[in-house]
């Protein structure tokens, strides 16, 4: 038996809006999901819509919320064991909320996951609730055949009216580390910790209890 976590996603910010963790063989979800493999990894995830829900619900017998939404079902994580709600997964509601000020997403400007969240951004920012600050880096990298190629990364970061002092701040910090690559170090997780909006006792814990294991393991 191992424990799972299904977390049921709100259409409006894509994020959880009902979370269910229950005890279950791995083998009978992956015969009743008909998952590949048959084989559950830590930090997998999987995307279920009504259909497999409905499958899981019968099989392991859950009363399942009648959301009508979509969910992932998981592996609990480290995350999870952290003893304040981490932001990531849930950014857009907690900006929504005022709970946090400033967000950050990144990845290659063909990234088809980096407009799935603009567009689900959009909309509360044509609204004036958030506010878009859009930049791209880019450098000539070697390749292992002597050659060179452009690395580029494009960043759509996301502030709280009158939080928009973080966009300049943030675009320093990536500017410095893309094209002069320095170990990152304790400082640097504080200062990134603060600027997305946790308190200094929430940045002591993660750095005491996370940041050195995951250094450790890096």
């Amino acid at each position: 038996m191992a424990v799972f976590k299904l977390s049921f996603l709100s259409q409006e910010t894509a994020t959880p809006s009902h979370e269910l963790k229950f005890d279950a063989d791995a083998g009978e979800i992956a015969r009743v999901l008909d998952l590949r493999n048959g084989v559950f990894l830590d930090h997998a995830y999987y995307r279920l819509d009504q259909n497999d829900l409905t499958l899981l619900a019968s099989a392991l017998g859950l009363a399942l919320p009648k959301t009508g939404e979509e969910a992932v079902l998981r592996r609990p994580h480290a995350l999870d064991t952290v003893p304040y709600l981490v932001h990531t997964g849930y950014e857009l509601p907690l900006m929504l909320e005022g709970r946090k000020p400033f967000a950050h997403f990144s990845d290659d400007p063909e990234s088809p996951w980096l407009e799935e969240a603009r567009l689900l951004f959009a909309p509360h920012v044509d609204a004036g609730a958030l506010v878009l600050d859009r930049f791209e880096v880019a450098r000539m990298c070697p390749t292992t055949t002597g050659g060179e190629k452009e690395q580029r990364v494009l960043y759509l970061t996301y502030a709280l009216p009158g939080d928009e002092w973080r966009f300049d701040l943030f675009r320093q910090r990536c500017h410095r580390l893309f094209h002069d690559w320095r170990p990152w170090t304790a400082e640097d997780e504080r200062e990134e910790g603060l600027l997305l909006g946790y308190t200094e006792e929430q940045c002591d814990w993660w750095l005491a209890n996370r940041f050195r294991r995951i250094a450790a393991e890096t």
